[in-house]
């Protein structure tokens, strides 16, 4: 397990910036989701809007404040570092 700080406006309302969430790795992510991965070479905190076999799709909740998978495209699964309780 590990804690990260919402940094940004893109998860409003579900994660206001400053929150702290606690994660964990797991095995199987699910759509809707909320996940901490790294994308190019940072840590985002997204959901999951879909995924294929290899990829998953991750979309902030406020999209006019997200930089998100309609900017960057799908994201390999194995850049997940894992699912958020908040």
């Amino acid at each position: 397990m590990f804690i990260r700080r919402v940094v940004g406006l893109s998860m409003e309302p579900a994660l206001a910036e400053g929150d702290l969430v606690v994660c964990s790795k797991k095995r199987h992510y699910n759509v809707n989701d909320i996940v901490v991965a790294t994308v190019n070479g940072q840590q985002v905190i997204k959901r999951i809007y879909g995924k294929t076999e290899n990829k998953v799709y991750l979309l902030g909740d406020n999209s006019s404040a997200s930089t998100d998978s309609r900017q960057y495209g799908a994201v390999d699964k194995k850049l997940l570092q894992g699912r958020c309780n908040y």
